[in-house]
């Protein structure tokens, strides 16, 4: 099975004119040893302090992967120089090697890769196998202001207002994230243990 540590804790504070904001970093290791770096976000002195209390530097990544393509979730995905990126989205300009089709298992049987719209129509996820249970790296399918109470609702606002904003998928997602997950680790805020309840 694969381990999966949260290496930064993303967060989101809405400004007058725009936002202030870093998505939640983990680090996967597979059984096969692969080291895989999820939404390394813009915190470049937190993510490296936190790598190097890991024992591990940048060129020891062999996966990068991106939820989608918004600034506080990919801005540093460049300094890994070794890695290889897993992402939906063409339009990422430091990319060296995109993959662009991919089994959902590519990044070893532990850890599928799940389309889920809504935040944006290119918002992938991932469901990771784990020794305490499913964990699911949601991205921006699930996230909290930092002034707002970590209370889940299928229904809770998207407050980045994306022109390509779709509730509706993005309650699906969500959905599907619940459904097949023990704990989900939100693009930004706290990890949360599942209420299958909130399915109805």
């Amino acid at each position: 099975m694969a381990k999966i540590k949260v290496l930064v804790e993303g967060y989101a504070i809405q400004l007058d004119k725009g936002w202030r904001a870093s998505s939640t970093v983990c680090l996967i290791i597979t059984e096969e040893e692969k080291k895989i770096i999820t939404d390394p976000g813009c915190n470049r002195e937190a993510l490296l302090q936190a790598l190097s209390d890991e024992g591990l530097n940048t060129s020891d990544i062999d996966y990068v992967f991106l939820s989608h393509r918004h600034p506080d979730h990919v801005l540093l995905a460049g300094i890994f120089e070794s890695a290889r990126y897993i992402t939906f989205d063409a339009n990422l300009m430091y990319d060296r090697d995109l993959m662009l089709e991919f089994d959902r298992h590519v990044l070893g049987d532990d850890i599928e890769i799940v389309h889920t719209p809504g935040h944006v129509a290119e918002h992938l996820s991932l469901i990771v196998n784990t020794p305490q249970g499913k964990v699911a790296v949601a991205g921006d399918v699930i996230w909290w202001l930092d002034t707002e109470e970590q209370i889940f609702d299928l229904n809770q606002p998207d407050h980045s207002h994306a022109l390509d904003m779709d509730m509706q998928a993005l309650v699906q997602s969500r959905k599907t994230l619940i459904r097949n997950a023990d704990y989900i680790i939100p693009g930004h805020g706290k990890m949360l243990k599942v209420d299958k309840k909130v399915l109805g």
